[in-house]
């Protein structure tokens, strides 16, 4: 007596492996969980080492899509810097009484003029 048409006998390995991927994917996910977690527990002292006083962007303004003039403070002075673009430029540091920033002494690259 063979029975050709039933599920009875094929249905104990296929279910198995079924029960075992969905298990392993429970389980797959549930560690992505816990990671993403861990991690957030764990920033404030994996980035303490990072954090730095001294430099710090004060403001930032978009001149349009592709540059933007940003004031940024290290230590106790204040700077002015160009950026995007073709190159990055720094405009000098800022004085404290009218706001204005120092020219930056041209450097020897720029000094000779290649059309001369």
């Amino acid at each position: 007596m063979s029975q050709t048409g039933s599920l009875a006998h094929g249905t104990g390995p296929f279910a198995t492996v079924w029960l075992t991927g969905l298990a392993s994917f429970a389980i797959v996910i549930a560690l992505i969980l816990l990671c993403r977690y861990g991690l957030k527990f764990l920033e404030p002292y994996l980035l303490k080492a990072r954090r730095t006083r001294s430099l710090a962007m004060v403001e930032s303004l978009a001149i349009d899509p592709r540059r933007r003039v940003s004031l940024i403070r290290c230590g106790e002075k204040t700077a002015l810097i160009l950026t995007g673009g073709g190159n990055d430029v720094f405009l000098g540091w800022m004085d404290g009484e009218d706001g204005r920033p120092r020219p930056v002494a041209p450097s020897a690259n720029s000094a000779s003029d290649p059309g001369e």
